[in-house]
C-alpha cells in the first residue's frame, strides 16, 4: 500500500463522520471550459471534509457504473454548442435510469452548460446555459417570487466578470438551505444570468442579483426526476491560474455538501456550518496569546497584521545571528487533538511563516524565555516549536528544501502550489493517523507524523524573524468527534 493511499485510509477511518454510514460519492471531469482539476479538487474537499462521503473520481474517457454510487456529481462540459462533447450513449441512458430509478445527480457550475442535444439531460437539470429560444427562464422578483421569462424573450446567457455579491436564500424551509443565513457575501465569483431551458418541476433555493439583467438570478435549485433527486448551483466558478477565494465560502461548502447528501437520501444531516467555527473573529485576539517580541492588530478588513518589535541588536557580531533567528509567535490559549483547520494567509517577498499545531511548549525555547516567566513550560526541549509539535511551512521560495505546505523537518510540500504575492488559502487535517496539508485546494505534503510527539496543543501563528511580517485571516476549525 502506498503511503498516499494508507494516508487517505487512516484519515477517513479517523476522521468524524455526520448522522448515518458515509455516504459514496462519484465525481465526473475531464474536460470543462473551466478549470475542472480545481473544482475536483474542491469538490472532493468539501465533501470528504464534512465527514458524510467518501469520493471516487472517475476521467473521461472512462465508463463509470453509476450503481455503485448514492450520488454523481458532473463537474463535466463538452461544450454548450450542437456540436459539444457527448457521452458515449450507453453512458447517458445508464445515468438516466440511474437518476429515473432514485439515484441522486448533483450538476456544479458550468456542467449546465454541457449537452445541447440530450433532451433527458436539459430535463434533469431544468434551466441551462442554453440561447432564450432554447426555452423559458427564470428570474426572481420581489420577495422572492418566481418569474418565468417566455421563451423567446430575456436575456441570453452570459456573466460579468468575477466580483463579490449577495446569495439570498429564496427558499429557507428546504432541508437544502435550511438554517442557513438569509443572506451572506460570496467573494470572487461569476454571476451566471439568462439560463433557460425546460424550467419545470424547480425549486429555486438561492438567488443573486445581476447588475448586467438587473433581476434576481437563480444560483441553486432542486428538481425531483422520477425516483431520482437533482440539486443544481451555479456557484464553484473556476479559471485556470486564478485564485479561488469563492470555494472557500463556508455557506456555498454547505450549500453543496448538503445538496450531495439531499440528492442522495431526501434528507439533509449535515449542520449549516458543517461543524466550522471561527478561531479568530476579525475584531480582536480574544482567546490568543502573543508569544515572543511581536505585535498583532486587526486591520479594517478583519485581517490579522503580525509585525516584530525589532528591539536593540547586539553589538557582538557573533551574538547577532542568534538575535536575528529568534522567534515570535500567537497561540490559541486553548488547545485541540484532532481537527481541521482553514487559514488564509499573506507574506510579502522572501517572507517566512508557518502555522504549529500540537506544540504544548508555546514557543517557549524559540524565543529564550526564561523559565522563571513560565515554569509550567520549562520542562520542554529548548528548541521551536516544529521540533515538539509540527510547523506547517509558510515560506516565499519553492528552492527551498521545504517549501510552503511542507511539514517541517518531516515531509517537504510540493512545489508550485504557494502563490507569491498573493493571499493563499491553507488547509490541515490533523489526525492521531497523521497529517495533510493543502494549498490552494491541493495536497501539498501528508505524512503519518511521529509517534513520540504530541498529540494535542495550541494552534500558533509564526513570525520567523526579527524583520517578518505576516498577515492571516478566516481562521476556522472543525474538531474530529463533533
Amino acid at each position: 500500500m502506498t503511503l498516499r493511499l494508507l494516508m487517505a485510509t487512516l484519515l477517513s477511518l479517523s476522521g468524524s463522520a455526520a448522522a448515518g454510514p458515509k455516504l459514496s460519492a462519484l465525481v465526473i471531469d475531464g474536460m470543462n471550459n473551466h478549470d475542472w482539476a480545481a473544482g475536483t479538487r474542491a469538490i472532493q474537499s468539501i465533501l470528504e471534509g464534512s465527514g458524510r462521503f467518501t469520493v471516487t473520481v472517475s476521467t473521461r474517457p472512462a465508463k463509470p457504473d453509476f450503481s455503485h454510487y448514492d450520488v454523481v456529481i458532473n463537474n463535466f462540459n463538452g461544450g454548450h454548442t450542437a456540436d459539444g462533447t457527448r457521452w458515449p450513449r450507453e453512458v447517458e441512458q445508464a445515468l438516466e435510469s440511474y437518476v429515473r430509478g432514485g439515484g441522486g445527480l448533483v450538476v456544479f457550475h458550468a456542467a449546465n452548460n454541457a449537452f445541447l442535444n440530450w433532451p433527458e439531460y436539459n430535463d434533469m437539470i431544468g434551466l441551462g446555459w442554453r440561447d432564450k429560444t432554447f426555452g423559458e427562464g427564470i428570474a426572481i422578483g420581489p420577495g422572492g417570487a418566481v418569474v418565468r421569462i417566455p421563451k423567446g424573450e430575456g436575456l441570453n446567457p452570459g456573466h460579468g466578470p468575477r466580483h463579490d455579491f449577495e446569495v439570498f436564500v429564496r427558499d429557507a424551509a428546504h432541508p437544502i438551505t435550511r438554517g442557513l443565513p438569509a443572506h451572506w457575501p460570496h467573494a470572487s465569483e461569476q454571476l451566471t444570468h439568462g439560463q433557460h431551458g425546460p424550467a419545470q418541476g424547480l425549486d429555486i433555493l438561492t438567488y443573486a442579483f445581476s447588475e448586467i439583467s438587473h433581476q434576481g438570478e437563480p444560483m441553486d435549485w432542486v428538481r425531483q426526476y422520477g425516483r431520482g433527486r437533482v440539486y443544481t448551483t451555479m456557484l464553484g466558478h473556476t479559471w485556470k491560474d486564478e485564485l479561488n477565494p469563492n470555494l472557500d465560502d463556508v455557506s456555498f461548502q454547505a450549500l453543496l455538501a448538503r445538496g450531495a447528501e439531499w440528492a442522495a437520501t431526501g434528507q439533509v444531516t449535515l449542520p449549516p456550518d458543517l461543524g466550522w467555527r471561527p478561531l479568530f473573529d476579525g475584531k480582536t485576539l480574544e482567546g490568543w496569546e502573543p508569544r515572543g517580541d511581536c505585535q498583532w492588530s486587526v486591520l479594517a478588513d478583519g485581517s490579522l497584521l503580525g509585525r516584530r518589535t525589532q528591539g536593540t541588536p547586539p553589538a557582538d557580531r557573533q551574538q547577532y545571528d542568534g538575535w536575528l533567528s529568534r522567534q515570535a509567535w500567537l497561540y490559541t490559549r486553548a488547545e485541540y487533538g484532532e481537527f481541521d483547520l482553514h487559514v488564509e494567509y499573506w507574506i510579502p517577498a522572501g517572507g517566512n511563516s508557518g502555522v504549529s499545531i500540537r506544540d504544548r511548549s508555546r514557543a517557549h525555547g524559540a524565543f529564550d524565555e526564561p523559565d522563571a516567566a513560565r515554569p509550567e513550560l520549562a520542562a520542554f526541549p529548548k528548541t521551536t516549536p516544529a521540533h515538539i509539535g509540527y510547523e506547517i511551512q509558510i515560506i516565499d521560495d519553492d528552492k527551498e528544501k521545504y517549501p510552503s505546505g511542507s511539514i517541517y523537518s518531516l515531509v517537504p510540500a510540493k512545489t508550485g502550489v504557494h502563490r507569491p504575492g498573493a493571499w493563499n488559502s491553507m488547509e490541515i487535517e490533523s489526525r492521531n493517523a497523521g497529517i495533510r496539508v493543502r494549498i490552494n485546494g491541493q495536497v501539498a505534503a501528508e505524512g503519518p507524523g511521529e509517534a513520540a510527539r504530541s498529540k494535542t496543543g495550541p494552534i500558533g501563528l509564526q513570525l520567523h524573524d526579527r524583520f517578518s511580517t505576516a498577515m492571516f485571516r478566516n481562521i476556522r476549525i472543525r474538531e474530529s468527534g463533533r
